[in-house]
């Protein structure tokens, strides 16, 4: 069974170990602001959420690509050609979630699951982060963090928004 990375916001402390983890994995430097995955810290009102791509099943980052330098991998995994890409940023507007950035260069990059081991869900202690096959509530938590879509702002204001409306609607 495909296993699939979660979060669930009720179990982060806001440390940003994934995220470290994640920026030393893919870009070799421990800078939170290189990594796939992000954690939106609200410090003064006392919660943390990780912000995840969703390898979404109908990925507007893919649909979007002029180029067909984002593809879907045999794993499901949407993953980006650099070859192909022509920096166009339609992937990074078209992600309603924030997890779609340009580099310096404006070659896009987002998460691809560390080819089947991620860096961030390995490093979580407190089991915000999981990659597994899932179970009935995992994938219920996944499905409502999926609705909390906006189409609208910058990666960051995306992630911003998601944050709110996933602890707004959290357990904890």
């Amino acid at each position: 069974m495909k296993k699939e990375l979660f979060a669930n916001p009720d179990l982060c402390t806001g440390c940003n170990r994934c995220t470290l983890a994640c920026s030393a994995n893919k870009e070799g430097v421990f800078q939170p602001s290189k990594a796939r995955m992000r954690v939106t810290n609200f410090p003064l009102r006392g919660f943390s959420v990780p912000n995840i791509c969703f390898q979404c099943p109908k990925a507007n980052c893919l649909e979007v690509c002029p180029t067909d330098a984002m593809f879907r991998g045999a794993d499901g995994v949407v993953r980006l050609n650099r070859d192909l890409c022509s920096g166009c940023g339609a992937c990074v507007t078209a992600c309603p979630y924030g997890m779609v950035e340009q580099d310096a260069k404006g070659i896009p990059y987002k998460c691809d699951l560390c080819d089947g081991d991620p860096a961030c869900a390995k490093e979580c202690h407190s089991e915000a982060l999981v990659h597994t096959t899932g179970d009935a509530a995992l994938f219920q938590l996944k499905a409502a963090q999926m609705k909390t879509r906006h189409n609208s702002g910058t990666p960051l204001e995306k992630r911003h928004k998601v944050a709110e409306a996933l602890k707004r609607n959290s357990r904890g």
